[in-house]
Formats: structure tokens, C-alpha cells, sequence
């Protein structure tokens, strides 16, 4: 029960945040030249290091230097949205100590100055259509790393379930192999217990031979059924032992097997948990564009 509330309420949040973040927002952040005005974004499920990474891997495409020492900066940079000349591009993700969530900043120089919300209105426009557009692949890249990591996880899931009806099946073999095992040493036991109840009169009369005539033949014979004698008791024992040993193993089984069917049954559950979650993330996918 707990459990499927707390994945309504991440499935909740889940469409909370895709209706949220959709759109680059307007602020300002101080960056280490100066308070500029920013088109910022914010993400959720990443890091400061990612998210600059993808950003100095972005600029390095279109300008002519790229440093990443206190903010990311790119120098000469070619967006034509923007201006006809090169802009100076400078990036800085902040993320606060255990939150989530991260806000990308995104500064633009032109030669008239930074883009904000008094620049040219063509020129503000192409900025955010700019940033929105980086936004979103990186949205989109974060959310496909998401769903790949949630579908190995339920490939994972399914695979150890398999593993868990694998094991079941061996051990139902298991058990008719020991009931076969333990009914062969119910036979063993049987035919040497005979063995043994034809033996004794036999011994018997060869002591009693051995008594009235004894001689070194007579000895010989009482000699070899004694080691008769010994030799069906040792079968017997082994067979008793068998049988208790192929009990034993078939209840051992008998067990596991009541432990795997608890076992199948939760791990069944974690994937149903798994498959909803993978249905969201892939249309939290889907969302994004």
C-alpha cells in the first residue's frame, strides 16, 4: 500500500513537473564579471557538472573559444537568431545544497549589449528561441537517460523473476529425483534385509558345524558368511541413511520452493511498480518537444 502511494504521488509530481518545465523563464544572475540578465531554465534529476558539460559541448560548435574556469564562456560565438555578429555567450548552472532541482543561466553579449527584456524584440526573441531550443534537447536527453536506466532496471526485474522460475522448476525436478532416490533405498533396504533374515540360520548352522567338526574348512565357511553378514548390514545402513538423506533433501526442496512462490510474487509487484514507471517516463518523453 505504501508503496503504490508513493508512486501516485511521483507519478504526480512527474506530470506537475512536465507541465512546469516547458519554457525558459527571464531573471538575472551574478555571474563573475557582473549581475547580466539571464534566460534561465530549470531542470530537474541532473547536476552542475552535466549540465554545463552539455552547454561546453554545444558552444564549441559554433564559437571560437570556449573556457569553463568560473562560468562557461563562449567567445565569438555564431548565432545568427541572435545578431549578425559574434555574441559572447556565458553559462552558469546553480543548484542549492540537496535540492533537485537546477537552474541553468544563460547570458548573451551583442554588441549593443546584454540580451534582456529591453534589447530589440527580434533580437530577445531569437535569444530565448535559442536557449529554449538547447533546453529542450537536454530535456530530452536527460529524460532518455531516465527511461533507459528505468527499462534495464525492469529488464533486470524480469530477468530475475525468470531466474526465480527457473530455480522453481529445478527444484520440483529435485524433488522427484529424491522421491525416486529414496524409494530405490526402500528397495535396498528391502532386499537386504531379506538377504540378512535368510543369512542368520545359515550362520547359525555353520557355528554349530564349526562346533561339533572343527577344522579349517568349517572355519573358512563361517569366515566368509560372517564377512556376508557384514558386508548386506553395511547396505542396509547405507540405505536407511539414503532414504533419510533423499527425505530430507525433497522437504529442504519443498521449502525453497514455498520461498520462491513468496519470491515470484514480490518481484511480480516490483515490476508491475517498474512497468508504470517506465509508461510514465515514456511519456514524459513524449512530452517533450
Amino acid at each position: 500500500m505504501r508503496a503504490s502511494y508513493s508512486l501516485l504521488i511521483w507519478s504526480f509530481l512527474l506530470t506537475t513537473f512536465i507541465q512546469a518545465q516547458t519554457n525558459v523563464s527571464i531573471s538575472s544572475y551574478t555571474f563573475s564579471n557582473g549581475v547580466h540578465p539571464t534566460i534561465s531554465f530549470l531542470f530537474e534529476g541532473t547536476d552542475v557538472k552535466y549540465v554545463e558539460g552539455f552547454w561546453r559541448d554545444e558552444l564549441k560548435r559554433m564559437s571560437q573559444e570556449v573556457s569553463s574556469k568560473k562560468e562557461v564562456i563562449g567567445a565569438g560565438a555564431l548565432l545568427p537568431q541572435v545578431s549578425p555578429d559574434t555574441v559572447r555567450v556565458l553559462v552558469k548552472a546553480e543548484q542549492r545544497k540537496g535540492s533537485p532541482m537546477l537552474t541553468a543561466h544563460v547570458a548573451i553579449l551583442t554588441r549593443s549589449g546584454w540580451v534582456g527584456p529591453d534589447s530589440d524584440p527580434a533580437v530577445f526573441e531569437g535569444a530565448k528561441s535559442f536557449v529554449q531550443e538547447r533546453s529542450t534537447a537536454l530535456r530530452r536527453q536527460l529524460a532518455q537517460q531516465e527511461l533507459t536506466k528505468a527499462e534495464r532496471a525492469l529488464m533486470n526485474l524480469r530477468n530475475d523473476l525468470s531466474g526465480l522460475q527457473r530455480d522453481k522448476e529445478r527444484a520440483e525436478a529435485g524433488i522427484e529425483k529424491s522421491k525416486q532416490k529414496a524409494a530405490e533405498a526402500l528397495q535396498e533396504q528391502e532386499r537386504t534385509q531379506k538377504d540378512l533374515d535368510e543369512l542368520v540360520p545359515k550362520v547359525e548352522a555353520q557355528r554349530a558345524a564349526n562346533t561339533t567338526t572343527p577344522n579349517e574348512e568349517n572355519a573358512k565357511l563361517l569366515s566368509d558368511l560372517l564377512k556376508q553378514q557384514s558386508r548386506l548390514q553395511d547396505k542396509h545402513r547405507k540405505a536407511l541413511d539414503d532414504e533419510r538423506a533423499m527425505k530430507k533433501k525433497a522437504d529442504d526442496l519443498a521449502w525453497d520452493i514455498r520461498k520462491n512462490v513468496e519470491d515470484q510474487a514480490r518481484k511480480s509487484e516490483e515490476i508491475a511498480r517498474q512497468e508504470t514507471l517506465v509508461a510514465s517516463l515514456r511519456e514524459k518523453l513524449a512530452a517533450i518537444h
